[in-house]
């Protein structure tokens, strides 16, 4: 898959495509020369007041013919105008749909086919509601562009979209399919990982603008420092040391969960259902689906205004919908309070009008789940010899804005310099910015997995399985080999191909060879029947010469897997097109 680099383009452009909130932000080339933090980008606003941001929601509206309505808060309001006015059934509502892609990657089940469930539990193609968004995002950063009084042509705009680093080749792949069914050309586009993002934002502020830094500069040549990226949706986590030539290079691969800020939600959610079930939530928001989103915006309000002055005795006040209330009474034949005083959190939660008030220990035990989950597995980072002696935190990302999240960093990790930016939410969607004008920045990264990929050899009957046998033309061959091309813990430099390895097609009238790629987190796996198969590329060979030899080099250093095939007998050298997985076709056997 094929990287654009900067061709001294007008604009870079980056889209950080997050799980509660995305945004957009830009620079001129001549203006990043000359301030390299100075990036453009906008305010959205929600419809009530109650809430501005440079992000708007990730929130996608389709009508019934699969278009886009809305998307961000116009997408939320719209929805609940519709369900108001009971017209909202034949809409499409996706909310918070990146983390359903997310558990595909975890569980090694993402395709091009894959899908997402809209609130309702309708599903439509994943690459579909991605590129809605990522083609609502483009367009207006294009009109930004235009209202400013810019004349710059779309071929004039280098694109970087941000991706978690914790997330491996094929949700990257499929996230580039995304954006060019966008509109974003393939050559003009750049995937960034959002915590390097950040971290090189980070290392072009004054060291005024990070809070806990005080007077000593992180980013010295020779310092190393752990980046905690604490979006809505995952956390990643890398560790960086910066190099004598002010380049930064990763010490230890990328890694991360589920823990940002949806899982405070969820203990919120998971509360409300301990007092008036699941089956009631649920119903709930099939039926009131505008009161339902408008109960946990007001949360998302409340739960960023969490700061330390607050009072230890005070409250924190939510709106409850009417409707909430009546639901509760109709379908479990009892009100709230009675409901809440049956449970654990009677003396804890208190209902009075259209209001409940939650005392201040209790909606901070909201956060906890990932508060632990954090913290746990930094300190299982610490233990790694890679990271070992680290004693800097740079906490970015939108979830890092939290007072409880920054304490309890903090409490934990007492021996540690904890570091966070101002606007520590935009850290990202500005680096990557930085990152879209110079991708070089990070010049080496570790590698997570060993890569390979899958052949046919001559059959040795004291080293092959017999199920592994097969005949082509009348020759033994065993299938389902492994390739190294790269081993996990690798360092690998950006643009520097680690391994050249050759092979050549198993029959004479075969025209085109097809490699599949493997993944495994075994250091030098013999066959690849327990590898993961992350995707394929193909080859063509030209027909009726005697050496058919291709020498195939895989490059890994940058955020994205490249792939360059030479044809030996014509010294032709082509970039492969990189596939998702499918059933593979006929293989390739390796030419010693």
């Amino acid at each position: 898959m094929a990287v654009s680099t900067p061709e001294n383009k007008l604009v870079v452009a980056a889209i950080d495509f997050g799980t509660t909130f995305s945004g957009y932000a830009f620079a001129m080339r001549d203006d990043l020369d000359r301030d390299p933090p100075k990036t453009f980008a906008p305010h959205w606003n929600a419809p009530d007041g109650g809430l501005i941001s440079f992000k708007t929601p990730t929130t996608v509206l389709l009508n019934k013919e699969e278009k886009l309505e809305e998307f961000g808060f116009d997408a939320e309001s719209r929805y609940a105008e519709l369900a108001e006015e009971g017209e909202h059934e034949d809409y499409f509502y996706f909310r918070r749909f990146k983390m359903m892609l997310y558990d595909k990657v975890r569980k090694g089940k993402l395709t091009i086919d894959a899908k997402v469930q809209d609130i309702r539990g309708r599903e439509l193609p994943a690459v579909k509601v991605f590129s809605h968004a990522i083609k609502f995002l483009k367009n207006h950063l294009e009109d930004s562009l235009k209202n400013r009084g810019s004349i710059v042509k779309k071929e004039d705009i280098d694109w970087v979209l941000t991706v978690p680093a914790i997330w491996d080749d094929p949700a990257k792949f499929f996230m580039r399919k995304a954006a060019q069914e966008a509109g974003i050309p393939a050559h003009q586009l750049t995937i960034a990982l959002e915590p390097e993002a950040a971290s090189i934002y980070c290392k072009h502020l004054p060291v005024e603008k990070l809070e806990g830094a005080n007077k000593i500069s992180v980013f010295r040549p020779g310092n190393k420092y752990l980046v905690l990226d604490a979006g809505g949706g995952t956390v990643d986590i890398t560790v960086h040391e910066v190099k004598e030539s002010g380049n930064l290079k990763e010490l230890d691969q990328a890694s991360g969960g589920d823990w940002g800020g949806v899982s405070v939600d969820m203990a919120f959610k998971d509360a409300l259902m301990e007092i008036v079930t699941e089956g009631m939530m649920e119903g709930y928001c099939h039926k009131f689906t505008a009161d339902y989103i408008a109960m946990f915006r007001d949360f998302e309000i409340k739960k960023r205004k969490r700061n330390a002055g607050d009072a230890p005795d005070s409250k924190i006040i939510l709106k409850i919908p009417a409707t909430f209330i009546e639901e509760c009474s109709e379908t479990l034949e009892e009100d709230f309070t009675t409901l809440t005083n049956k449970s654990r959190f009677r003396n804890h939660l208190y209902w009075g009008a259209d209001k409940v008030r939650i005392d201040l220990p209790t909606f901070d035990s909201f956060f906890q789940p990932a508060c632990d989950g954090i913290i746990k597995h930094v300190r299982e980072l610490f233990q790694s010899p890679k990271v070992r002696g680290v004693k800097k935190i740079l906490m970015v990302g939108g979830f890092s804005e939290s007072f409880i999240l920054q304490e309890a960093v903090r409490k934990a990790f007492p021996e540690c310099q904890v570091i966070v930016p101002q606007e520590a939410g935009l850290a990202i969607l500005r680096g990557a910015v930085l990152f879209g004008d110079n991708p070089k920045v990070i010049d080496s990264r570790i590698a997570k997995y060993t890569y390979g990929v899958k052949m046919n050899v001559k059959f040795d009957e004291k080293k092959h399985m017999q199920s592994k046998k097969h005949f082509v033309d009348e020759v033994a061959y065993c299938s389902d080999i492994f390739s190294r091309h790269v081993q996990k813990g690798d360092e690998l430099i950006v643009d520097e191909a680690q391994a050249e390895r050759s092979y050549s097609p198993m029959t004479s009238y075969q025209n085109k060879v097809t490699f599949g790629i493997y993944t495994s987190r075994e250091d030098n796996p013999f066959y690849t029947d327990y590898c993961e198969n992350i995707g394929r590329f193909v080859v063509e060979v030209p027909l009726g010469i005697d050496d058919r030899s291709i020498k195939t080099r895989m490059i890994f250093g940058g955020t994205e897997v490249k792939v360059e095939a030479k044809v030996v007998h014509t010294g032709k050298i082509t970039p492969a097109e990189f596939e998702l997985p499918e059933d593979e076709k006929i293989g390739a056997s390796w030419t010693q």
